[in-house]
């Protein structure tokens, strides 16, 4: 830290008392994807307003800051300002000694550093929300007060070297590393999330019905984080500022703007996903609990269901299993068992040493070690090995020896009619075999488990490709949300 902080010129700054722009509805929002637990934090924008928690902001314009965490033991002047301007100017009645203008609970003041000289004045130890905004390399102010530093821009939209964000950012600080928190409005949150979850080119109906689950799902976890309620990433919701926001997506939350789902007059857990590939789960079968509105029903709507394939060797599926402690041995063959709908409701690990079944939404997260992560989905089909589908028939040649192996093969009459013939019967033609044709499909690679699979997500609730695809038969949003959250009201 330089020994006098004092400036060439005086820029005029004016304090400005905190206005409320936010309406009845506040969120917390941590920035976990770019800043959480950061040494140090960019604002781009030089005019900001700089507050401690949500009392009085100054309005500041003294370039690009950057914010790190600050711990001295300081003399306090004692003399408090009203604006920064003020403060800044003291700095000559302490030349020759290291000082900088603070924000504190009680104003704006000088402090300086108890190392640089001995003076008659009390002592302060800077609180563990103390950061420092420096410039172009120095220190121009220190905010130090009970509740964390929060900024905003004049423009009420801030840049956070490149990743732009409405509202205020708060600085939660703890030890020597950083959290920025984005406090803003409800629906100017969801302006952000409308269009991260789903493209802004999908149909107006089925933004209307992300929006309205949204705002729900956001009514619900308010309590799902300690210090903000709920985070940027798909652990909660995907959110990244203004990025995203688009022009039908706004109208998608103003359109909607209030309305939450409720079951029994209480508000629902209204969780949502990707695609579910034809079908989505009841709660119980991948969480624990049993929830009434969030039963499996068979999508006969979604239409471009996410296609995906894994294979593995059996030495891969041996470290997976070894991996997630199941202590089985060397792996020698996997099975599934399914829902009605074809969802995997268990999954058979069979091994040298035993077996293991697994359930529930570890049948997805079981493959975490793997070098692709996680399953997309659980709807999928096992395929162990190099195998064909289809009934077995055979082609036997004139010395009665079975010449080559078909599946699927059929007959036709002479009328051009058509049947499938079985596995239990057996064709000769004693001219020319090559005169009979099958369809034969080979999956899978000798020495390994393919799993062939459609669908993104754990498939409870609402699929947002099936929201789009009823969206574009006509379905309004109030008809996309009761067929995914049953016997629900909108309001």
């Amino acid at each position: 830290m330089r020994k006098t902080f004092a400036f060439l010129s005086m820029i005029f700054i004016s304090v400005l008392f905190s206005i409320n722009v936010y309406g009845g509805d506040t969120v917390r929002i941590g920035l976990e994807r770019a800043y959480k637990d950061v040494s140090q934090i960019t604002v781009t924008d030089s005019e900001i307003r700089v507050g401690i928690g949500d009392n009085n902001k100054y309005r500041l314009n003294l370039g690009s800051y950057v914010i790190k965490p600050v711990g001295n033991t300081y003399y306090n002047t004692g003399e408090y300002k009203s604006a920064y301007e003020q403060a800044a100017a003291l700095l000559l009645k302490y030349t020759g000694t290291s000082c900088i203008p603070a924000l504190t609970d009680k104003g704006w003041t000088v402090y300086v550093r108890a190392d640089s000289a001995k003076l008659n004045m009390p002592t302060v130890k800077t609180g563990p929300r103390c950061v420092g905004f420096s410039v172009n390399g120095t220190y121009k102010f220190i905010v130090d007060g009970s509740s964390p530093c929060r900024i905003m821009a004049e423009d009420s939209v801030i840049d956070l070297g490149g990743n732009t964000y409405r509202g205020d950012i708060e600085i939660y600080r703890e030890g020597s590393v950083m959290t920025a928190v984005n406090v803003l409005d409800r629906d100017k949150y969801l302006y952000g999330v409308v269009t991260s979850e789903m493209p802004s080119s999908w149909p107006a109906e089925a933004l209307k019905a992300q929006a309205v689950a949204a705002a729900t799902y956001v009514e619900k976890n308010k309590e799902r984080h300690s210090f903000y309620n709920l985070c940027d990433t798909v652990h909660c919701q995907a959110y990244y500022g203004t990025q995203k926001e688009s022009e039908s997506g706004r109208q998608a939350v103003d359109a909607t703007s209030g309305m939450e789902i409720y079951y029994n007059d209480e508000i629902i857990d209204a969780v949502f996903f990707s695609s579910d590939g034809g079908a989505t789960f009841n709660s119980e079968d991948v969480w624990s609990s049993d929830t009434p509105y969030l039963k499996a029903v068979k999508d006969t709507y979604e239409k471009e269901p996410r296609l995906w394939t894994r294979t593995f060797t059996y030495q891969e599926l041996t470290n997976i299993c070894s991996a997630n402690g199941y202590g089985i041995g060397n792996v020698i063959s996997v099975s599934a068992d399914y829902t009605p709908e074809g969802l995997v409701s268990a999954l058979t690990f069979k091994g040298s040493k035993g077996n293991k079944t697994i359930y529930k939404d570890e049948i997805r997260s079981a493959f975490h070690p793997s070098s692709e992560g996680s399953l997309l989905s659980r709807n999928f089909k096992v395929i162990g090995g190099s195998q064909t589908e289809g009934d077995k028939v055979y082609v036997i040649g004139t010395d009665g020896q079975k010449t080559t192996e078909y599946t699927s093969i059929s007959a036709q009459n002479g009328d051009g009619k058509q049947g499938r013939i079985g596995n239990k019967f057996v064709i000769m033609d004693n001219d020319s075999a090559e005169t009979i044709v099958a369809a034969v499909t080979t999956v899978g690679t000798p020495g390994t488990v393919t799993l062939q699979g459609k669908g993104n997500g754990h498939c409870v609730g609402m699929s947002q490709y099936g929201a789009k695809a009823m969206a574009e038969e006509g379905y309004g949003y109030m008809d996309i949300l009761k067929f995914y959250y049953k016997d629900v009201e909108i309001k």
